[in-house]
């Protein structure tokens, strides 16, 4: 046990482990990042329950560990075991439980990826794991029912370094103890926004991108810096940090997050632990009876709701509707209070009653994650024996098609080359005098275009390319920065200027899209190029190679195939744009015939390689049925 001399604390712990308002925010991060699993439209900024979160742990965590080292009692030992002893057991059988789900549900290449992902979420290396995987067109990534323990791998990540942390600076140093803190504090948040800029998805996964977070909850905690002073200015300035989270879930968007973005719902939670306290009304409305109960059971709801997510949508084949999000959301609490009141609960009381040596709990911990990874792995060569050669070779397709072909960072931006700065003017705009310049513009749409256009032109004809990942081609200019500034670029310099006999507008379009292309056809009439605008594709609701590994892939088909919501789209697209000088192009039309009739393959290879997106193979294919563009 590690001890030093006993200086006077700035406040005692017991008046902070009462506070009955942080279940309340506790409820509200969890509910909102379950809500924005759920249904991401609804509540585009509830990733931030995540943020709420990490600030919360900070506060308790580390004025839990200042208080043992101020009192000359912290142990490196009890503090790790009590860690353990509080979060494995609930851990250990979800992801028991979805590894049997994994190994009914998933493909032979499917489940050796889950057995990977489990054996980085049990070393607690799962964040690291996921950002290598991470990318537009990663399947894994969104199809993963371990995802979600990134966040987990992040604070235990910080109970690992911490401890070590704290006992430097407040039993060694003390006199620099609120440099250091505040030092690693500003790295950190430096690390996060400049890796927001450069590289944002591992400063999103990474640990020590939010160990600022942490920090700014510990803060409070251990400087006292609660405001005892002015009622009203503390319910004034609790009351808009709750507001202000409240706000964040409607309108914070995950472009440029977590950098400076990150700042908002940091420093709102702050605001709420600083200033929140039993006598105001925004603590007692923390801390309703419903709140609580929520917030008594976030650990094991936010445990279960992902897995929850991705095998529902396995097992009845669909996205979620209206209620199918009830059903999932009904169910994801259910399991949260089973997993609470007999896993969570059951294992505290018999911790309280009972003292285990440490040793025997890192045994145990490690027994039980060692015997679970070795099962599932070994499980791996157990899978593919389910499946005939043909099956195992549309999902070897599935797991190692590039799509090189949109040219990603050149002339096709996504989430990693987030702004226009990355866009190759050189490479991508082509127009030559004396030739037939064609200008293909639009979101990933679009860009599994390029190649079979590429393909397809004529000697005499060039190909330019503006692309960007969910980015709607029209003057609406909303969405994220590569997309507002891309689009800008399109629509108010490139086209304009002239150059492009032929314009082709293509996007995953959905309705409420048609009445910006409408006026965005009007802006570009006067350009008098000819202007093509490609109807929406048929999708699915799993990807298609996936569905072809199957053996009822026939009935499956039919079953995850969207045809009416496409069909509805691309005939009020075809409606209103009959009477305009374009010429409309019905993708769905040229792949079906009807909603039990669609092209599938191309030369014994799927025609798309996810839900919607064409192979370079299928573009072309499609392509040569329109006989030149």
């Amino acid at each position: 046990m590690y001890k030093i001399n006993s200086i006077s604390p700035h406040r005692l712990y017991n008046e902070m482990k009462f506070r009955e308002d942080i279940q309340g925010l506790r409820a509200l991060a969890v509910l909102s990042v379950v809500i924005y699993h759920i249904s991401p439209h609804h509540l585009p900024g509830g990733f931030i329950g995540v943020d709420i979160f990490f600030v919360i742990s900070g506060y308790l965590i580390m004025g839990q560990i200042y208080d043992k080292v101020q009192n000359s009692s912290f142990s490196y030992s009890d503090f790790y075991v009590k860690r353990f002893k509080r979060l494995f057991p609930a851990y250990f059988v979800t992801v028991a439980i979805s590894s049997i789900f994994a190994f009914f549900y998933f493909l032979p290449g499917e489940f050796s990826k889950y057995a990977w992902s489990l054996i980085a979420s049990c070393l607690y290396v799962s964040n690291f794991y996921f950002y290598t995987k991470s990318g537009y067109f990663d399947s894994e990534l969104q199809g993963s029912p371990l995802l979600h323990t990134w966040s987990l791998s992040v604070e235990e990540q910080f109970y690992a370094v911490m401890p070590v942390i704290m006992v430097v600076a407040f039993g060694v140093y003390k006199r620099l103890s609120l440099l250091i803190l505040s030092g690693l504090a500003v790295l950190s948040f430096a690390l996060c926004v400049y890796l927001t800029q450069s590289d944002v998805s591992f400063a999103f996964f990474a640990s020590f991108t939010r160990f600022w977070q942490f920090i700014l909850g510990g803060a409070i905690a251990i400087y006292s810096l609660h405001i005892q002073k002015h009622r009203i200015v503390c319910e004034a300035v609790a009351a808009a940090g709750v507001f202000t989270l409240l706000t964040s879930c409607i309108l914070l968007t995950h472009d440029e997050f977590p950098g400076i973005k990150a700042v908002i719902p940091t420093l709102a939670t702050v605001a709420v632990l600083a200033f929140s306290r039993k006598d105001l009304f925004i603590y007692r409305l923390l801390a309703l009876k419903p709140a609580e109960f929520i917030g008594n059971i976030s650990y094991s709801l936010y445990l279960w709701h992902w897995p929850v997510i991705i095998f529902y949508q396995l097992h009845f084949e669909t996205d979620l509707k209206a209620l199918d999000k009830i059903v999932v959301l009904a169910c994801s609490i259910l399991l949260g209070i089973l997993s609470y009141y007999f896993i969570e609960e059951r294992f505290r009381k018999r911790v309280s009653s009972m003292v285990k040596p440490a040793k025997r709990v890192y045994f145990q911990v490690a027994t039980m994650s060692a015997a679970l990874c070795f099962v599932v792995y070994g499980l791996t060569k157990v899978v593919p024996m389910r499946f005939s050669e043909k099956q195992l070779a549309y999902e070897r397709f599935m797991e190692n098609h590039e799509a090189d072909y949109f040219r990603p960072g050149v002339c096709f931006l996504t989430s990693k080359h987030p702004d226009i700065s990355y866009f190759d003017n050189d490479a991508c705009l082509v127009a030559q005098e004396q030739k037939e310049n064609i200008l293909l513009v639009g979101d990933s749409h679009a860009a599994h275009w390029y190649a079979g256009l590429a393909a397809n032109k004529k000697p005499n004809q060039t190909i330019s390319q503006i692309t960007a990942s969910g980015c709607k081609p029209t003057i609406s200019y909303r969405g994220e920065k590569r997309c507002t500034e891309l689009m800008h670029y399109a629509f108010e310099q490139v086209i304009p200027s002239g150059k492009y006999d032929k314009i082709i507008i293509s996007a995953r379009w959905k309705m409420d899209d048609l009445s910006w292309l409408l006026r965005t056809l009007d802006q570009i009439e006067g350009t008098r190029a000819e202007v093509t605008v490609f109807g929406p594709i048929i999708e699915y609701t799993q990807p298609l190679p996936r569905i072809l590994a199957h053996s009822d892939h026939e009935e499956k088909l039919v079953r995850t195939r969207k045809y009416d919501f496409i069909q509805k789209i691309d005939a009020e697209f075809e409606s209103k744009l009959s009477n305009r000088n374009i010429r409309y192009k019905s993708v769905l039309d040229s792949i079906c015939a009807s909603a039990a009739d669609c092209k599938t393959l191309v030369n014994g290879k799927p025609l798309q390689f996810d839900y919607g997106h064409l192979t370079l193979e299928g573009a072309t294919k499609i392509l040569c049925y329109y006989n030149g563009i």
